[in-house]
C-alpha cells in the first residue's frame, strides 16, 4: 500500500467530455465564419444581365434579393423608359425581367425598392 513497486491503476481521462465540447464549439464557430464570409459580400439588391445569342437573340435581367428581409415595392426602369413594377421580393428571391421592345438597346438599368430607399444601378 503506497509502495513504489505496486502496479499503478490506469487513470480515466476526465477531461475527454470537455475536449469534445470544445471541438464542437470550434466547429460551430468555423461554420458561422464561413457562412458569414459567403453571405455578407453578396447581400443586397443585385442585378444580373443575361444576354443570349443564337437564332433568337434575347436579353433578360435577373434581379435578386440576397437579404434576410423582404423588399417591398420593387420597380425596374430601362434607361428612361416606362417604370415596371415587380411587387415584393422575399428573402433570397429572384425574378427575371425582359425589357420592352422599344428599350431593347438600353444602356442603364435602375432598380428601386422600399419606396426608393434602396436603389441599384447597372450600366451595360
Amino acid at each position: 500500500m503506497g509502495r513504489w513497486d505496486e502496479q499503478r491503476q490506469p487513470r480515466k481521462n476526465k477531461n475527454l467530455p470537455k475536449l469534445i465540447k470544445k471541438i464542437i464549439y470550434l466547429g460551430f464557430i468555423i461554420v458561422a465564419v464561413v457562412v458569414l464570409a459567403v453571405f455578407i459580400p453578396r447581400a443586397g439588391l443585385n442585378i444580373e444581365l443575361i444576354h443570349r445569342t443564337g437564332d433568337i437573340e434575347t436579353i433578360s435581367t435577373k434581379i435578386s434579393n440576397n437579404n434576410f428581409y423582404p423588399l417591398q415595392n420593387v420597380t425596374i426602369q430601362f434607361d428612361n423608359g416606362r417604370i415596371q413594377g415587380i411587387g415584393n421580393l422575399g428573402p433570397f428571391a429572384s425574378v427575371m425581367i425582359s425589357p420592352e421592345t422599344q428599350n431593347i438597346n438600353f444602356e442603364k438599368i435602375i432598380v428601386k425598392a422600399n419606396n426608393g430607399q434602396i436603389e441599384s444601378i447597372k450600366n451595360r
